[in-house]
C-alpha cells in the first residue's frame, strides 16, 4: 500500500473459493466474469498505487455450512490474493466496516471515495456500501464487478439490478469496471 494520501480505495469484498469451487453451495453463476473484472481493477490500483483492501468474511463457528472458520473455502480465490502490503481485512459480518480496522486504514490513507467490488451484491457488497454512505464516504458501486445468486425465487439478475437500482438511487453512483479504471487512473 503507498504511503501517499489518496482519495480513492478499492474495496475487494469476499473473493473467497466459497463463491467459485465446484459443488460449493454459494457458486457465483457469474463469479468468472466478476473475478476477470475485478482483477482489471486490482491490476489498475495497483499501477497506480491506489490503496486495495482485501476483505474475507470467516464466521465464527468453525464448522457452519458456509464461512467456516475450518474450511479451505474460507481463502482469497487465488487469483486474488493480496501481495505484500495489501491488508487483508477479517469481518465476521456482512459490513466490512462493522468491528474491523476499514475505516482506520481508510481514515489513516486520506480516502474519500470507495469503489466497491466483490461478493455478493445483495449481502456484503450492499451492507459496506451503506456503512460507507453513513460514514461520510463517496462510493462507487461496479456493476460488472458484483453479482448474486438465486435467491427466493428470484434470479441471480433481478437481485442484482434490484441492488444496482436501490444503490443508485441514494447510497452510491454505479460504475461499469471500465468507468471505475478511468475513476482510478484520474
Amino acid at each position: 500500500m503507498s504511503k501517499a494520501k489518496s482519495k480513492v480505495a478499492l474495496l475487494v469484498i469476499d473473493m473467497q473459493k466459497e463463491y467459485f469451487e465446484e459443488g460449493a453451495p454459494l457458486k457465483v453463476p457469474k463469479g468468472g466474469e466478476v473475478l476477470e473484472n475485478i482483477k482489471r481493477l486490482v491490476d489498475a490500483a495497483r499501477v497506480k498505487k491506489i490503496p486495495l483492501m482485501h476483505i474475507r468474511h470467516i464466521g465464527k463457528d468453525p464448522d457452519a455450512f458456509v464461512f467456516g472458520a475450518g474450511s479451505p473455502l474460507v481463502k482469497f480465490a487465488d487469483e486474488l490474493k493480496p501481495k505484500a502490503g495489501e491488508p487483508a481485512i477479517t469481518k465476521t459480518r456482512p459490513g466490512s466496516f462493522y468491528m474491523t480496522e476499514l475505516d482506520d486504514i481508510l481514515l489513516r490513507e486520506g480516502v474519500e471515495t470507495v469503489v466497491i467490488t466483490g461478493l455478493m451484491s445483495f449481502m456484503c457488497c450492499d451492507t459496506t456500501a451503506r456503512e460507507a454512505h453513513a460514514r461520510g464516504y463517496s462510493v462507487l458501486f461496479v456493476r460488472d464487478a458484483t453479482a448474486a445468486i438465486d435467491i427466493g425465487g428470484l434470479s441471480a439478475d433481478t437481485i442484482h439490478e434490484v441492488v444496482l437500482a436501490v444503490q443508485g438511487f441514494n447510497f452510491s453512483r454505479v460504475v461499469t469496471t471500465d468507468e471505475a479504471i478511468a475513476e482510478l487512473s484520474s
